[in-house]
């Protein structure tokens, strides 16, 4: 068995080591990225933490650039793994997953392969150029898991676990996400900056009463009382399960809510006002060409750079309103992560966590055969019961150290 991954960021840094303490089923580990560099660094850290479950098995670094279909062939014929894991930013799905159809292997990301706040790009859209490949995968015998990472992923398997055993009929479904932690800087992103501010300056889209409904950024706002880390401010944003669970589970309303605090969102405005947000290219006054954005990249902090001394929480969860036995019913399934104690696991932040661990969890459930079915697959459209057994029984027998799961039900 072998597993080849694609990217050497913050989700990077924790699937591999994940897949680290879990190689006595994934097999040999390759980690490729534009900067071998990067990958050795992960490597490094994973035989530095002890994190490797059996040492006979090969852990081990490659160059390779993911906007090459003909080189990401290549890689993956010298590697010959039975499962590619995504896990570099959303615009290198399409390129991996038409490498991986020409050689015939299957596939894992962890989000949606559009950036969500362009033109043609956004959630009413997303996903239709990854779900192009269903039957081209399914012809080639091979399975691709979409967005298995937490939101989208977890809250979607939480969403489908409501479906099954929870409702006879939904109303609504919210996610619901915070972080609650310090990291002590005045402003950082928690993951890719390009990735993560083009995410949140885009318009929110939400599904309500059998249409999309867009309004303004942050402009769509409430406040929720999360388990442990208490009332937070959140706003509608626009993200990818919304549609992918509006394309799988019928609700009436289904929407994404993400905390920001009032500082945060202050930065936020100021830079997106004087247009240093913007992905389009830029002519300095010296003819050199810049993107603004790319600029900010370069001036914030690496997210792997956050990870030690930050401290609290996160609360991310899937909020479903409905009816059960005819009577109404409100729950709310959730996690909270620890950036201390995720840092003692894998060296990183509990952001990068939350993701990374669950792409794992889709991965073992590829290698037991309970999620390999061919074609292309969101988490929604998946048996809930396995993956969430797999992460309840972790807390226990310790698959994935301190990685602490609580489901429980409220009603409202």
């Amino acid at each position: 068995m072998a597993i080849l991954q694609i990217g050497a960021g913050g989700v990077g840094w924790v699937v591999a080591h994940k897949a680290a303490q879990n190689n006595d089923v994934l097999g040999d580990i390759t980690i490729a990225s534009r900067t071998v560099a990067k990958c050795e660094k992960i490597i490094e850290s994973i035989k530095g933490k002890n994190n490797l479950k059996d040492p006979s098995k090969k852990l081990e670094a490659r160059a390779v650039n993911a906007d090459d279909v003909e080189a990401l062939v290549a890689l993956i014929n010298e590697v010959k793994p039975d499962l590619v894991i995504n896990a570099g930013p959303p615009w290198v799905n399409i390129t991996i997953m038409e490498a991986c159809l020409q050689a015939k292997v299957s596939y894992l990301d962890t989000s949606v392969a559009v950036d969500l706040c362009s033109e043609g790009q956004q959630v009413p859209q997303a996903y239709d150029w990854q779900w192009g490949f269903r039957d081209k995968f399914k012809e080639a015998g091979i399975t691709g898991i979409l967005g298995a990472g937490f939101d989208p992923g977890v809250v979607s398997v939480f969403a489908a676990y409501a479906v099954k055993h929870l409702f006879d009929e939904i109303d609504t479904i919210d996610v619901m996400d915070v972080n609650a932690g310090d990291h002590g800087k005045k402003f950082a992103t928690n993951f890719d900056p390009e990735t993560n501010m083009l995410e949140i300056q885009g318009d929110s889209f939400y599904w309500e009463n059998g249409e999309w409904k867009q309004v303004e950024c942050h402009s769509r706002m409430l406040e929720f009382d999360f388990p442990l880390v208490g009332k937070h401010k959140v706003y509608s944003m626009a993200h990818d399960e919304v549609r992918s669970m509006q394309e799988f589970i019928p609700a009436k309303r289904i929407e994404f809510w993400m905390g920001f605090g009032d500082t945060y969102l202050n930065y936020f405005n100021c830079m997106r006002d004087i247009g240093l947000l913007s992905p389009d290219p830029l002519t300095l006054h010296d003819g050199t060409v810049v993107q603004p954005l790319h600029v900010l990249k370069a001036l914030l902090p690496d997210p792997t750079s956050l990870a030690p001394g930050y401290t609290g929480k996160t609360c991310i969860g899937t909020w479903v309103q409905g009816k059960k036995d005819g009577k109404e019913r409100s729950v709310f399934i959730y996690n909270n992560a620890d950036h201390e104690v995720a840092y003692e696991d894998v060296e990183h932040q509990a952001i990068s966590y939350t993701t990374g661990v669950p792409a794992i969890t889709a991965a073992l459930q590829y290698f037991r055969g309970k999620w390999a079915e061919a074609g292309v697959f969101n988490m929604e459209q998946l048996d809930p019961d396995p993956f969430l057994e797999l992460c309840q029984r972790s807390v226990w027998i310790g698959m994935f150290r301190n990685w602490k799961w609580v489901v429980r039900i409220f009603r409202f």
